[in-house]
């Protein structure tokens, strides 16, 4: 089956150009929000207080015209349009959030997502309905949406459009979906799934087992996908993998999702502040967006088509993506609450350029401007198979791509580190003085894809460098 896809988006860190601007890889950027709000406190705020809900109808209606309504129809689709991607069914996951208030959350809350206060089920911001599962469309679907994990709540209680999920536990909600009905009802054993599979999902074992009302809610939930016979048993080794996954990461080309390009490699939820415009890209020489961990998205649009075709369908049109690439070209990273000293971020920024920050990450909001080598970088080289299994350079899984695989890594953006809590390319560092190694040697240890080592050239800084080079990096 031929499938275009549009981006290399392995959800999978560094770059030689300075190409900066005269004004430095953190000039700030103007606000194009047309008042939109991105940035709260208040939930229903940010979500336009009831705005979003048919922005999109009236805008490609003609109801509604003008940048903003534009811009307010693309919101509503970062938040809610599953482009029609293969989704889980809505009978289970209703349940894990109805039955679990403890374990899981209304929304998911216990594994990092934030509740949909307009959602009457209790579902979070970043599932929404997408195409019926069964022969005949007989079992309702919850698909991701962009919102599943670009946005999040920052440390300081301020939601955020465009923050990376680095609190979003995908696997063990994965494992939720997949492992834990089976143990449940006893199509499997304890003794058929590796312990920490069993662990992660050890909390709705025992309240099953505790609670006559949640294990009728279960089998209430069971019967209502009956339509569908038997569901696909994830392998032992890949339910291992979603065990051991980090928050903020993932791997999302991996059974049970529809490409599986059979390597397993992780990556870390990225931002999506800042993404340079095509003015930005020329002005920096950059070859083109470099979007995605592999570097391989040319642009916005294709990087937002890549979304549906990951998710088992074709890609939308630029056309029909135009709203919401407008959308996500506005997000801006939110100030830090609590600005370090402004000496120390000045001392920052000389030894930015100094040190040799500024070779790598010399472009828009210090992104870099070529790929690297995994060798270049020395950080775990996993990700050079992605979509590539045998290394021979053709996409494997039946995927046509627009744009050859780079098996190549890019510099990612250095906006809003002060709200990340991931690190490197696969999530492996959990903070700005690992990757320094300002409190002593990293163990550089781990077989791919975890390890930690690579990106040295912090780790070789001189000491007193490191604590104003964190400054700077948190100002921004």
């Amino acid at each position: 089956m031929r499938r275009g896809l549009a981006l290399l988006l392995a959800l999978a860190a560094c770059g030689d150009d300075l190409g900066a601007s005269a004004s430095g890889p953190f000039a700030p950027q103007p606000d194009e929000s047309e008042g939109l709000v991105n940035l709260s406190t208040d939930l229903d705020r940010l979500l336009e207080s009831g705005e979003l809900d048919g922005a999109c109808a009236r805008y490609w209606s003609g109801q509604a015209e003008g940048r903003r309504a534009r811009l307010l129809c693309g919101k509503e689709m970062f938040f809610y349009e599953s482009f029609d991607t293969a989704g889980a069914p809505a009978p289970l996951i209703d349940h894990l959030v109805a039955s679990y208030p403890d374990e899981v959350g209304a929304g998911f809350e216990r594994y990092g997502m934030v509740r949909d206060p307009g959602s009457p089920v209790g579902l979070p911001l970043g599932l929404a309905p997408t195409v019926p599962l069964g022969s005949e469309g007989q079992v309702p679907a919850y698909a991701f949406t962009c919102a599943s994990c670009h946005f999040a709540r920052l440390p300081d209680g301020r939601y955020a459009v465009g923050a990376p999920n680095h609190a979003y536990d995908y696997g063990r909600q994965i494992l939720a979906l997949g492992v834990y009905p089976t143990i449940a009802v006893g199509l499997s054993s304890p003794d058929d799934h590796a312990p920490e599979v069993v662990a992660a999902v050890q909390p709705l074992l025992d309240r099953y087992a505790a609670d006559e009302e949640v294990r009728a809610a279960l089998l209430e939930a069971l019967q209502a996908l009956a339509a569908l016979g038997s569901a696909p048993a994830l392998p032992s080794e890949v339910e291992g993998y979603y065990a051991s996954w980090a928050t903020g990461t993932q791997d999302f080309l991996i059974a049970p999702l529809p490409i599986d390009d059979g390597v397993h490699t992780i990556s870390k939820i990225i931002d999506l502040w800042g993404i340079p415009d095509r003015d930005e890209e020329t002005a920096a020489g950059m070859p083109h967006a470099m979007l995605a961990w592999t570097g391989g998205a040319r642009s916005l649009p294709d990087f937002l088509a890549g979304f549906a075709i990951v998710g088992g369908q074709e890609p939308w049109s630029a056309d029909q993506l135009a709203p919401l690439a407008d959308y996500i070209w506005t997000l801006r990273a939110p100030d830090n609450p609590d600005p370090p000293d402004p000496q120390l971020v000045a001392e920052g920024e000389r030894l930015f350029a100094d040190d040799g920050c500024a070779a790598c990450h010399g472009g828009p909001r210090g992104s870099g401007t070529r790929l690297y080598d995994y060798q270049e970088i020395g950080t775990d080289a996993a990700m050079a198979r992605w979509m590539d299994p045998d290394g021979d350079g053709e996409a494997c899984c039946d995927v046509e791509l627009l744009a050859p695989l780079t098996h190549q890594l890019k510099s990612p953006r250095l906006t809003g580190m002060w709200a990340k809590g991931r690190f490197l390319h696969n999530g492996s560092l959990a903070s700005l003085e690992q990757l320094f190694c300002s409190d002593g040697p990293r163990a550089a240890s781990g077989p791919e894809p975890y390890g930690d080592g690579g990106h040295t050239m912090t780790c070789e800084l001189p000491e007193g460098d490191k604590p104003a080079l964190i400054a700077y990096l948190l100002a921004h």
